[in-house]
């Protein structure tokens, strides 16, 4: 009899319209909240991918993959993208300093960035008849990339030459406070002279440094008994183009 009376007391509750509506309306935000923060969630997630893309194009736009070395008196170092433009310049002495103060060369193309130093006033003190232009290149491509800066140099009145290099010998270079083109010039002449120091070379322009080389190239050539030195010969990759006038 109990059972009865409660199923007859539910018979007679009815939800009245307005109830019937606030039920349906909660039920309906809920599933609008719930959805909200699906949609949200998806956008954050999006956000954190086109994020992670840009971080990783930036890196590896600022990541330099070849290295020139500039050297005559001023040496200065550029660092090149894949793409071919500058993401860093470094001067390696005083005059290198002097010829890049009002110089902006980040992002330009590597050959406009080669041009632009070749045509300052301040470097072009230094580009005589007399005076060698050394181009070393650290590059998987370094075939071409010399060959692009010997055409920018091509209207020089001075003496270019270009070498190629390692990461090996820019590493060691830097410990010296030394251009890796200059350096790659004093491990040459050490095979020679085992008495010349880095701070020697320091104090040298590249030329005097080519010259003393070519100096005892020549007396070991003709017989003579000069020093000879292995330090540093894997350092110099052979491979060097000249162009005198």
């Amino acid at each position: 009899m109990g059972v009865n009376v409660i199923q007859s007391g539910m018979r007679r509750i009815r939800a009245t319209e307005e109830l019937k509506a606030e039920t349906l309306r909660r039920m309906t935000e809920r599933r609008s909240i719930s959805g909200g923060y699906r949609r949200y969630g998806a956008l954050c997630c999006a956000a954190a991918v086109c994020l992670l893309l840009l971080l990783g194009g930036y890196s590896l736009y600022i990541r330099p993959v070849t290295y020139i070395s500039m050297d005559i008196n001023p040496s200065i170092e550029l660092g090149i993208n894949r793409l071919g433009r500058v993401v860093s310049v470094e001067a390696y002495n005083e005059d290198g300093g002097e010829v890049l103060r009002d110089m902006a060369l980040t992002n330009a193309p590597y050959v406009r960035a080669v041009s632009e130093i070749l045509e300052d006033e301040a470097y072009r003190a230094f580009l005589g008849e007399n005076s060698l232009l050394v181009f070393t290149v650290i590059s998987d491509d370094a075939e071409e990339v010399a060959r692009q800066l010997e055409v920018q140099a091509a209207a020089q009145s001075c003496q270019v030459m270009t070498y190629t290099s390692d990461m090996i010998c820019r590493q060691e270079a830097h410990l010296h406070e030394m251009s890796f083109g200059k350096y790659r010039a004093y491990l040459e002449l050490a095979q020679y002279d085992a008495e010349v120091t880095v701070e020697d070379c320091h104090g040298m322009t590249i030329g005097e440094i080519q010259d003393r080389i070519e100096g005892c190239s020549r007396h070991e050539t003709e017989g003579g008994q000069g020093h000879h030195n292995s330090q540093g010969g894997g350092h110099n990759q052979g491979g060097h183009h000249g162009r005198g006038h």
